[in-house]
């Protein structure tokens, strides 16, 4: 199963999906790092001429990144339907 999520560094969201595993299940229940390698994709965007210490304050990133969210938030709608009953 994939699941989308963002983080956040200053004022700069950052998009993922990660899938998870069985072996990741077990690996965080146990506290230890998993035997497997796990399936990560990062969004980047920066701009033209930004600088990754630059967020949410720049305008031109603002838009950008306004345009990300609800992207991000209709891609972990579909995700949310597999654990729905």
């Amino acid at each position: 199963m994939t699941i989308p999520y963002i983080t956040m560094v200053g004022t700069r969201p950052t998009f993922y999906l990660v899938t998870l595993t069985q072996a990741l299940s077990v690996a965080v229940v146990t506290d230890q790092s998993p035997k497997a390698p796990t399936d990560v994709v990062k969004c980047h965007f920066l701009g033209r001429n930004r600088r990754a210490s630059e967020g949410m304050e720049t305008p031109e990133y603002r838009w950008v990144a306004f345009q990300r969210f609800p992207a991000s938030k209709d891609l972990a709608k579909e995700y949310q339907q597999t654990f729905l009953v």
